[in-house]
């Protein structure tokens, strides 16, 4: 049976030339990193259901998932029609293609590089998202604006954005659904510009689409600044952006590396059960950090609690032992929503298990002024030594007494050694101000002068500077995600070696045990083909 089609019109008079825009130097190649777009963008700009039901397929995505950018751009960027601006092309120009006709026109292949891609009269794509995209790249490569007057999940009509009234610019794409194939073709298609290339794109340089292509970049430098990824485009795409849409690109950016906030907290049980089972795969070299404090760190903890600067605010909780060279060795961490005494109770209770601490004697432990730690470590660890960090203590003591010669007192006091020197430190103190001396007498001298400290810890600090050292450390991954937070902490290390022929390769997320001796990864591409996966 023969199809009947008509002929696609292309009411270009001029070919395209690929030369024209050819580009030596490449912009932010993302080396194939494919970002999966969000189609369901495109369920929010359908106001209306198209009665044909072979169109309506927005109903197979979810209405429920939309965010605050579900939009086709940002509510703050110009360029983007209305329905209303131009007729309803969906008539004479909508040329109805056949199956037989269709498979003669090309696909859309979404690997081709960017900067490369056109739109071609005829060509079949997946979505209108799809033919967005393809659009969006050619107008910001070539730097003629483009404003899309119906984007829908019908069909799409884009033309040129410039505002020349007296000549109007005749560049238009229109496409629609074929009927009897599952493809989005561009049935219109006038590929001519008389307007001036200005680079006048920035509403097409959406946060989802830099993010794209910073993907590589924030890769490579997790900490690359706003004002420098500014700099980028200018450079790379010639056209300046908002400071806030660059924030808005990073932070787009950074949660496809690391993953959305509900999906972290989806999977914190079983990222508690995959601990639990490479602490028993793995060799101790991994996973075993109380194992490490029990043999060769001083009989020294120091507690502290600082705030998450994520999306999901909380407290970490921290646990940080010094080795014998006293450095910064991290024993553990918790995620709490507030830093009160039950959490502290709940935390010291399992602190106190995993490194046997009894009822705390013969260890000693320093902290801040938390009143909710310094209860619970009295009911969990009532014979610890218990020492207030003295920087914290001159911290609220400053407020009311503050200037050069309180401070150089109150440090003569706390790092006194024997309790003559100490009391005279105080009468110095007491004569300038006795309700100085009040104050600090009240905060319990044993607990931040070196003359009451214990001599079988070898430990004289009188500040907590090594906790507050790992809370600087982990900065950045305190901004992260929960899993990719502790991930971070957890590798910040270099723990991956795991014994002579053991390893966890570790990307992001994504970690997997390989065996060089076995031959074997737990991924598994390497049992299943012979050949040595990535991660091996």
């Amino acid at each position: 049976m023969a199809v009947e089609s008509e002929e696609v019109h292309h009411e270009s008079s001029e070919e395209y030339d690929s030369e024209e825009y050819e580009d030596d130097e490449e912009v932010l190649d993302t080396e194939h990193i494919y970002v999966e777009m969000e189609e369901d963008d495109f369920k929010t700009q359908c106001k209306e259901r198209c009665k044909d039901a072979f169109l309506n397929f927005s109903s197979d995505y979810e209405d429920n998932e939309a965010d605050e950018d579900n939009d086709l751009v940002d509510e703050d960027e110009e360029g983007f029609g209305s329905e209303e601006e131009i007729d309803d092309t969906s008539g004479a120009n909508d040329l109805d293609l056949g199956d037989a006709v269709g498979a003669g026109f090309p696909i859309h292949d979404p690997s081709v590089k960017w900067n490369k891609m056109k739109p071609l009269l005829g060509e079949r794509y997946e979505s209108p998202h799809q033919l967005q995209q393809c659009l969006t790249n050619y107008a910001i490569k070539s730097g003629y604006n483009i404003k899309f007057a119906k984007c829908d999940t019908v069909r799409l009509t884009a033309k040129c954005g410039s505002k020349m009234k007296s000549q109007p610019c005749p560049f238009r794409v229109h496409a629609s659904w074929m009927t009897q194939e599952r493809s989005f073709q561009i049935k219109t298609l006038v590929d001519e510009h008389k307007c001036v290339r200005n680079f006048n794109i920035s509403n097409l340089l959406s946060p989802r689409w830099l993010a794209r292509h910073f993907l590589k970049e924030l890769i490579m430098k997790p900490n690359l600044k706003c004002k420098e990824m500014q700099s980028i485009i200018r450079t790379k795409f010639h056209c300046g952006v908002s400071w806030s849409k660059d924030y808005r690109t990073r932070c787009r950016a950074m949660t496809i590396i690391d993953g959305k906030l509900t999906e972290h907290y989806a999977r914190v049980w079983d990222y508690c059960h995959e601990l639990l089972r490479s602490n028993n795969i793995l060799s101790q070299d991994v996973f075993v950090f109380k194992e490490g404090w029990k043999i060769g760190c001083r009989r020294v903890i120091g507690l502290d609690g600082s705030f998450l600067k994520g999306t999901c605010k909380g407290e970490l909780l921290t646990t940080i032992g010094r080795d014998a060279n006293n450095q910064v060795y991290p024993i553990a961490w918790a995620v709490v929503n507030i830093e009160n005494k039950a959490n502290w109770k709940w935390f010291l209770e399992l602190l106190t298990e995993d490194l046997n601490l009894l009822d705390g004697g013969g260890f000693t432990v320093i902290s801040d002024q938390h009143k909710g730690l310094l209860e619970a470590t009295k009911e969990i660890l009532p014979n610890v030594e218990h020492r207030q960090c003295a920087r914290h203590i001159y911290a609220n003591f400053r407020k009311t007494y503050s200037g050069v010669e309180f401070k150089n007192m109150f440090w003569a006091a706390s790092l006194s050694t024997v309790e003559s020197e100490f009391l005279r430190k105080m009468d110095d103190i007491k004569e300038v101000n006795p309700n100085a001396y009040e104050h600090l007498i009240a905060r319990d001298p044993h607990t931040w002068c070196k003359t009451y400290f214990r001599t079988d810890v070898a430990c004289e600090a009188v500040e907590n500077g090594i906790a507050d050292c790992f809370n600087v450390i982990i900065l950045d991954a305190r901004k992260k995600p929960l899993l990719a937070m502790f991930e971070e902490i957890r590798l910040n290390w270099n723990v991956n070696p795991s014994g002579p022929s053991i390893f966890e390769a570790m990307n992001g997320l994504e970690g997997y045990v390989v065996n060089l001796q076995s031959r074997v990864c737990s991924y598994r591409l390497w049992d299943i083909s012979g050949i040595p996966c990535v991660h091996a």
